[in-house]
């Protein structure tokens, strides 16, 4: 009987023993846990910074070739225009000298 105690004694301490060795575990997972979730967070804050900069440093690039681009096809633009125009006009002279043939033949 002693020793039926004794050996339920030392399964209950060794329990103990485990309990205590699994919640020191538990502990450590937590502060690696906490300590990833910092470090994540920081490298996500420093990708974030690096990234705005980028950008604020392309922007203007950007901006100057959207530019450039819209000057050409303004340019484009008004060309044709031109063009439009003088064939317009051309056209409008040929019709005016039909016309006042029409008439005078009548």
């Amino acid at each position: 009987m002693d020793e039926r105690d004794a050996a339920i004694r030392e399964k209950l301490n060794s329990m103990n023993d485990t309990s205590g060795e699994v919640k020191q575990l538990e502990e450590q997972a937590a502060t690696v846990m906490k300590a990833a979730k910092v470090e994540i967070s920081a490298a996500l804050n420093k990708m974030k910074k690096e990234t705005r900069v980028e950008v604020e440093e392309k922007l203007p690039e950007g901006r100057k070739k959207i530019e450039v681009e819209l000057q050409e096809a303004l340019a484009s633009l008004k060309k044709q225009k031109d063009e439009t125009v003088k064939a317009l006009d051309s056209q409008i002279a040929v019709l005016s000298q039909e016309i006042v043939n029409k008439v005078l033949s009548v």
